[in-house]
């Protein structure tokens, strides 16, 4: 029986192809091989990837993550780098309150406002002797010196590196005052009772500056355990805080007169006031000052 010759065709055709791409297939291997071993066939013209990223550092990923290398243009940016934090200052200021860490001063000429102090190591007389904390005292006037910074809260804190008293002080009647409010914040207590607020209207009291008043409400606000901030009756009313008939509901307002200050004698009247049906009054004060404190009589007292 005989092949027939259109398949034995078609089966030499399939041997052939398989062949040459056997054929094909090792050129290609040792080709590659070949290529893989001659050192002549790598570009040493060409840096790597590799050795572009070692020669050549990115500014970009040399940085820490959010710093941009760049130099900005904003006008804060600028003042940060060129200017200092803080440069040394040296301002005048009035002693309220001394106590065992800190004080409590009021700013004057170069200065405004209320400070609390922390001390520093150096302190000096008007003559340039050393003076120590027990010998400071409310009135006392006196240059502070320090590093420049403040906190920006109510009052404002900064510690001083030196004080130099200027052998010069401020009003005495602040004394007395501090006083009479203390003694009206503790009689009829049930008056004070529910308060979140005290108010001092010192626009009759002319022997004090506007900071020795701010500084003294500041301070009589704790005879009362609430915060204290000046006021006046009118002023209150036009705020809603005063009712002109219920008076005030959760607050309290302290009045002082001054009636005349003559050498060491000072004449006023105090009020405490809650409403027209609830006060309480110092009548006709009279007060002397004597040997470095005020004493003082009163009058008359009268609830309303």
């Amino acid at each position: 029986m005989k092949s027939h010759p259109t398949r034995s065709r078609s089966l030499y055709l399939k041997k052939l192809y398989v062949a040459f791409t056997l054929i094909f297939i090792m050129v290609l291997f040792v080709s590659c091989n070949k290529k893989a071993d001659d050192p002549s066939a790598t570009n040493t013209d060409t840096p790597s990837a590799t050795t572009a990223a070692t020669d050549t550092p990115d500014t970009k990923t040399s940085e820490p993550p959010g710093t941009d290398t760049k130099a900005p243009d904003s006008q804060v940016s600028s003042e940060a780098t060129d200017s200092p934090v803080s440069d040394e200052a040296t301002a005048r200021f009035e002693i309220l309150r001394v106590d065992d860490d800190m004080l409590l001063v009021c700013g004057l000429e170069n200065a405004s406002g209320l400070y609390t102090v922390g001390h520093g190591a150096v302190l000096e007389d008007a003559e340039g002797q050393p003076m120590k904390i027990d010998d400071l005292h409310t009135g006392m006037i006196v240059d502070l010196t320090w590093n420049g910074t403040v906190q920006e809260t109510y009052p404002a804190q900064f510690s001083y590196d030196k004080l130099k008293d200027t052998g010069n002080t401020g009003s005495d009647t602040i004394t007395l005052y501090k006083r009479l409010i203390q003694a009206l914040a503790e009689v009829d207590p049930g008056l004070n009772e529910g308060i979140k607020q005290s108010y001092f209207d010192f626009s009759k009291v002319d022997s004090l500056s506007d900071a020795e008043k701010e500084g003294l409400a500041y301070m009589c606000g704790s005879f009362f355990d609430v915060w204290g901030s000046l006021a006046t009756r009118e002023e209150l009313a036009a705020d809603g805080i005063l009712d002109h008939e219920k008076g005030l509901e959760d607050s309290i307002l302290v009045i002082i007169e001054e009636i005349s200050v003559e050498g060491n004698t000072v004449i006023c009247n105090a009020e405490k006031f809650r409403s027209g049906t609830g006060a309480y009054y110092f009548h006709d004060v009279t007060a002397t000052y004597k040997d470095g404190e005020y004493t003082y009589e009163i009058g008359a007292e009268m609830i309303s």
